[in-house]
């Protein structure tokens, strides 16, 4: 079911909103056992989380989830009887942070969930990979377009095009054997 325009966009503010205090609050939990791996200070942690918070795919994605959670739940509501203004009005004050509702500890446990099962390292290892493929992809792909259009003797006059076209391509499968490590990764962890 599609809310009115009007709905839909107070339920992306109060998402928005919302995301970020359930982030906070699961992101210090996670913190804290990250503080203890890592030795670094509250203060650098905290300066460096606020950078990433407001503009990260992590923060977007937990946006997007929240939207969907409250959609659900309204959508419920309404089948209930409720308007859909009504259904809006129950759903932020059930979801808003912290406010003791059923609806809000489970939110706040699927946050936990998700930080709970993140792993700095997992991060690491997928960007190490992505560079990786990168660098390999590149480097093959440049060699292979460089001897293919004709070497040292033609590159000057057409074989520089070989070349890049040769780099382009292999940063492109870079990036692919990178996506699928990613994947494997994430699969792993599930």
């Amino acid at each position: 079911m599609s809310f009115s325009r009007e709905i839909q966009e107070r339920i992306n503010r109060f998402s928005k909103e919302q995301s970020q205090n359930y982030l906070q609050d699961a992101e210090m939990t996670y913190m804290e056992k990250f503080r203890k791996k890592s030795g670094q200070t509250k203060r650098k942690i905290d300066k460096q989380l606020s950078k990433f918070k407001g503009r990260s795919d992590q923060g977007r994605e937990a946006q997007d989830d929240m939207i969907l959670y409250m959609s659900d739940y309204m959508n419920d509501l309404m089948s209930q009887g409720l308007t859909e203004q009504e259904a809006f009005e129950k759903a932020s004050k059930e979801l808003k942070f912290a406010s003791n509702s059923e609806q809000s500890e489970d939110l706040n446990e699927r946050f936990q969930q998700y930080y709970e099962n993140r792993d700095p390292a997992d991060y690491e290892a997928i960007g190490l990979f992505y560079g990786g493929f990168l660098f390999l992809g590149l480097g093959i792909g440049g060699l292979t377009g460089f001897l293919t259009g004709g070497g040292y003797e033609a590159f000057f006059d057409r074989g520089w095009i070989d070349t890049a076209i040769g780099a382009g391509v292999g940063i492109i499968i870079g990036i692919g054997l990178g996506q699928i490590t990613n994947a494997i990764i994430a699969l792993k962890k599930k």
